[in-house]
């Protein structure tokens, strides 16, 4: 698999677990944590995806060469 399709992955399994997780405990939290709960569990998602789609800088690519 190439760097893209790992991005993509990385992305979409954590966006997958953000949901699963929210899935799983909005039931069993109290009222008022349910909306910090989704704040943070977005935070994760989008820098999940910041992470997963930012660009390669020529020095971090000399690294990857290099191994």
């Amino acid at each position: 698999m190439d760097t893209k399709a790992f991005k993509w992955l990385n992305f979409l399994l954590t966006f997958i677990a953000a949901i699963a997780i929210y899935y799983f405990l909005h039931d069993s939290i109290a009222e008022q944590f349910r909306i910090p709960l989704m704040i943070g569990l977005v935070i994760i998602v989008v820098v999940s995806l910041i992470v997963a789609f930012r660009r390669e800088t020529p020095g971090r690519r000399k690294d990857d060469e290099n191994k």
